[in-house]
Parts: structure tokens; C-alpha cells; sequence
């Protein structure tokens, strides 16, 4: 018998309560079967016959006759190939062995007598061609804003003009001006003013071989000069001649000297 001494006083509570409530859902079960009047559904007979014979023939009225075997047509056979003709081949014609023929010998020829220079026979001198002078190459502005006059040479002498060198063309005068006008540009400052940027000053150097300047450069001319930017006249005249005297020695071809010894007329404005 199982004891409930060690239980305390909630927990036999909770048990007896536990145990009304099963009795109290078994009762109600009971009570709904007993008061539903719908009888329960009785199963249909069912007749099963034993058989003790069993027919070996199929008893169908229209038995399936029996499957026949799928059965491959016979093909014809390939007819065989065409012979192709074949053409008779050509004889080899036949080489005739020729017999070689003796090579003619060479003649000698007698030697000829070396004829005697006469004393009346004398040799003509003939007369020395002379270069013709190469036309000098014209000289065309190139990228720089530079005059027209610009490297073009300076003689001894008034009116006595050097000639440039003749490998130098075109292209390599307009290098040339563009090398000068780019190791000035950095150099120069146009002074500021009113009307300041309508003044232009022309100025003419001389060169050493080695770049360097000879003697001063010269102011040619000026342009541009009005009422209101005359006292920057002779600033601008002034920044163009350190321009160039900074910038020297130049960096020029050796071989063209001839070209850059005496740049005439270089235009220095606000936009060199």
C-alpha cells in the first residue's frame, strides 16, 4: 500500500484533486455512451464460395492472340561501284646518248706593240669646275614671335652679310628660334600699367661660338608707345635687355653657328 505520510500538505491537495478529476471525466464518458440513441452501423453479409476446380484454358470470350515477333525487312544489296577508267600511261621518251665534242681551243693573239708617246703630242688641260654657290635658305618664323630679319647674320663690314650654313633648312631655322625664344621666355617680365601691354621693343645681339653674349644687346626700335604707358617705355626696353642677358649663355646647335651668331630684331611683347 503506498503511503502518503511524507507528502506534504499541498501536494496531497493537488493529488485529490487529480484523482476527482479522473473519476468526474470517466463518469462523463460513461454517461455520453449511454445516452446517444444512434445505433451503430451493422456490416453487409458477405458470401464467399470455396471453388475445388480450377479450369486450365483461359475462358475469356475473345482470347488476345499470341504476339508475333517484329521481323526486319531484307535489304537489297549496294550496287558495286563504277570502275573508274584508267588512262594508259605515256611512254618514257627515250634519251639518245650524244657524244661529247671536243671544245675548241683558244687562239692566243700576238701581242701589239705599245706605240711611242710622239714629242709633239702633249696633254690638254682641262678646265677646274667651280661650285656653284648654294642659294642661301630663307628664313621663316617658326612657333616664336620673332621678325622676320631674325638670325640673319652679320658681316664685317655694313652691308656685308654672312651666309648661313648650307645644311640649314627651314625646319632647322625655325628649331633654332623657337630654342632661343624658349630659354628667353622665363627671363622676361613685361612691366605692368595702363596701355603697358601695347608696347613692343625690338632689340639685335651678337653671339660667341660657345653662346655667350658679345657686347650689349641693342634696342632697335619700339612700338606701341602712347600718352599713358610712355614712362614704362624705357622700363619695358630695359627688362627685355636682362631677359636676354639672363638667359645667356644659350643652348644652341654648334654646327648651325653660322644661323644663330646674330639675331636682329627679336620682338619682345607680353605674349613672348
Amino acid at each position: 500500500m503506498v503511503s502518503f505520510a511524507h507528502l506534504s500538505r499541498e501536494e496531497r491537495i493537488g493529488l485529490g484533486i487529480a484523482a476527482a478529476a479522473h473519476v468526474a471525466l470517466v463518469a462523463a464518458l460513461v454517461l455520453q455512451v449511454r445516452d446517444d440513441p444512434t445505433p451503430l452501423p451493422v456490416p453487409e453479409r458477405m458470401d464467399v464460395s470455396l471453388a475445388s476446380d480450377v479450369s486450365l484454358e483461359s475462358t475469356a470470350p475473345d482470347p488476345v492472340a499470341e504476339a508475333q515477333a517484329a521481323v526486319a525487312p531484307v535489304l537489297a544489296p549496294e550496287p558495286a561501284p563504277a570502275p573508274v577508267p584508267t588512262a594508259a600511261p605515256e611512254p618514257a621518251p627515250t634519251r639518245t646518248r650524244e657524244e661529247p665534242q671536243p671544245k675548241p681551243q683558244p687562239t692566243r693573239a700576238a701581242p701589239r706593240p705599245t706605240p711611242s708617246p710622239s714629242p709633239s703630242a702633249r696633254p690638254t688641260a682641262q678646265p677646274s669646275r667651280q661650285p656653284e654657290p648654294k642659294p642661301a635658305p630663307s628664313s621663316t618664323p617658326g612657333g616664336s614671335r620673332i621678325g622676320a630679319d631674325f638670325l640673319r647674320g652679320a658681316g664685317t663690314a655694313e652691308g656685308d652679310q654672312g651666309t648661313p650654313a648650307a645644311r640649314a633648312g627651314p625646319a632647322e631655322i625655325a628649331s633654332i628660334q623657337a630654342a632661343m625664344a624658349r630659354q628667353i621666355k622665363p627671363k622676361w617680365s613685361a612691366p605692368q600699367g595702363v596701355d603697358a601691354e601695347k608696347l613692343v621693343t625690338y632689340l639685335s645681339w651678337d653671339l660667341n661660338p660657345d653662346g655667350s653674349l658679345k657686347g650689349r644687346p641693342r634696342v632697335e626700335r619700339q612700338s606701341g608707345i602712347t600718352d599713358s604707358n610712355r614712362p614704362q617705355a624705357q622700363l619695358h626696353a630695359e627688362r627685355a635687355i636682362r631677359a636676354v642677358q639672363l638667359a645667356a649663355p644659350f643652348n644652341l646647335p654648334e654646327e648651325y653657328y653660322d644661323i644663330w651668331k646674330s639675331p636682329r630684331n627679336v620682338k619682345f611683347d607680353r605674349n613672348l
